[in-house]
């Protein structure tokens, strides 16, 4: 095994589930008609994520893993209809008013994790959003409104970014290495069985 490995790798959601179909096909007709220059982000690339993690060695990764299987969390609900654009990093992007407070919980927990193998961490506030356009230049005279999605999410990941290559270009695909579960809980009002 070569311990100078290292994989790019970070915790995310994935849009695309089951529970999710309406929303994620709704949210891929939207992109289509975003205005602008740059590049759509893959739909098999969409996701939310919960923490950067960067170059990441094996050894890194194996105790990323432990640390991460000890999470226990709930299952959450996320309510996305801000559409924005942000001139620093050129993105389109879709987020929310209100951030859940166990995707706020998950999201500094993996932080913890990343910064316990000694992974730096940003330090300013997580804010939860979904890239949906990269490298538009101009920001856009308007956006389409009345933007309304609901994602569910009962599992988080870790991915990594590996480089591809396609006829006309190279690119990046996300693929999960690994997927934890997140608790179904049972309404305060129902005896636990």
């Amino acid at each position: 095994m070569n311990n100078d490995r290292h994989e790019r790798l970070f915790f995310a959601l994935a849009l695309e589930s089951p529970t999710n179909q309406p929303a994620f096909r709704q949210l891929c007709q939207l992109i289509q008609i975003l205005p602008g220059d740059g590049r759509r982000v893959p739909d098999s690339n969409l996701h939310l994520t919960l923490a950067f993690l960067g170059l990441v060695s094996e050894q890194q990764k194996e105790h990323l893993l432990a640390l991460t299987s000890a999470l226990t969390l709930p299952a959450f609900s996320l309510h996305a209809s801000i559409l924005k654009y942000q001139k620093r990093s050129r993105l389109i992007w879709l987020g929310c008013n209100n951030v859940p407070a166990p995707l706020e919980q998950l999201a500094a927990d993996l932080k913890e994790a990343a910064e316990q193998v000694g992974l730096k961490q940003e330090r300013r506030k997580y804010t939860p959003h979904i890239t949906l356009k990269k490298h538009v230049r101009q920001r856009p005279e308007s956006l389409p409104e009345n933007n309304d999605f609901t994602f569910h999410f009962q599992h988080f990941g870790l991915y990594i970014s590996e480089q591809v290559k396609t006829a006309r270009r190279s690119g990046v695909r996300y693929r999960c290495l690994q997927q934890w579960p997140l608790s179904q809980t049972k309404p305060d009002n129902q005896d636990p069985e």
